[in-house]
């Protein structure tokens, strides 16, 4: 009799770990090789002297005769790991703007596409590479004039240039702190979803007067550049994952499941007693 009981409580502790281990699944995918593709496209300018050009990769727009001002993107970005899921992001690229005064004369700037695309690879577990997740970001530049007085109270330096974008909306964007962060559209590998998040840094919702200096609604999502120098955004993105589609008992339940366990191998010991 001894014997029996015991074995009994001992199933009734095994098997709600089991239960547990059955319902979790394939294993998540914890670390991720990743490659980043940057561009501009579908840009265009104001009328006026000169044009905007750009160049062989699409990475770097350029406008103005006397002086030159200019947008960059890093092209590209990659790494074979590092990419860790629910970890810390890491970069993407750093847009730049080579912020000069521009003549009121000359052709400017006036908006564009910045387009990016990641690529995933599974490290651990290893896994077949993913097709690319696009993010593109319908941009607007103004470029204030210093000669004519459109400077915004919120300029930093003497008449700070403004980009805002156009569809965030469409984006789904939303503030973290001080950045503005987008996400990418969620896929499911096995048992788990994954969703990407990237984001600018010191990109942010602008005062109404910068707003309406660019054009923009109220409560616009954008940033200003100082004039006569190099400004720099990074960019960075980070991948969350949950669970999904399977239903992994609660500790309480489990421990309720193994105490009822535990209590029907009682009553057939005291009916057999």
């Amino acid at each position: 009799m001894k014997f029996t009981s015991r074995k009994i409580l001992l199933s009734s502790l095994v098997l709600p770990f089991a239960l547990g281990v059955q319902s979790a699944g394939a294993a998540q995918i914890v670390e991720w090789g990743y490659e980043v593709d940057n561009s501009f496209t579908d840009f265009t300018a104001s009328e006026g002297d000169g044009s905007v050009t750009v160049n062989g990769t699409n990475s770097t727009l350029t406008w103005g005769t006397t002086v030159n001002s200019s947008i960059s993107i890093t092209p590209e970005v990659d790494s074979a790991d590092g990419l860790m899921t629910n970890g810390d992001a890491v970069m993407g690229g750093t847009f730049t703007h080579d912020n000069s005064p521009i003549p009121d004369t000359d052709s400017a700037l006036t908006s564009f596409n910045l387009n990016t695309a990641l690529t995933l690879t599974p490290v651990d577990p290893a896994g077949d590479t993913l097709g690319a997740l696009p993010l593109s970001f319908q941009s607007y530049f103004t470029e204030t004039r210093n000669q004519n007085g459109e400077c915004v109270s919120q300029s930093e330096s003497v008449c700070d240039d403004i980009f805002t974008l156009g569809n965030v909306d469409d984006l789904g964007g939303m503030q973290v702190g001080d950045n503005y962060e987008i996400a990418a559209e969620s896929f499911t590998i096995d048992d788990y979803s994954y969703t990407v998040f990237l984001e600018i840094v010191g990109l942010g919702e602008l005062m109404n007067e910068s707003c309406a200096a660019a054009g923009a609604p109220n409560g616009c999502i954008g940033f200003l550049t100082q004039e006569n120098q190099t400004n720099n955004f990074n960019t960075r993105f980070r991948i969350e994952s949950d669970q999904v589609g399977v239903s992994v008992p609660e500790p309480g339940t489990l421990a309720l499941l193994g105490l009822g366990l535990v209590g029907l191998g009682l009553s057939r010991r005291k009916w057999h007693a």
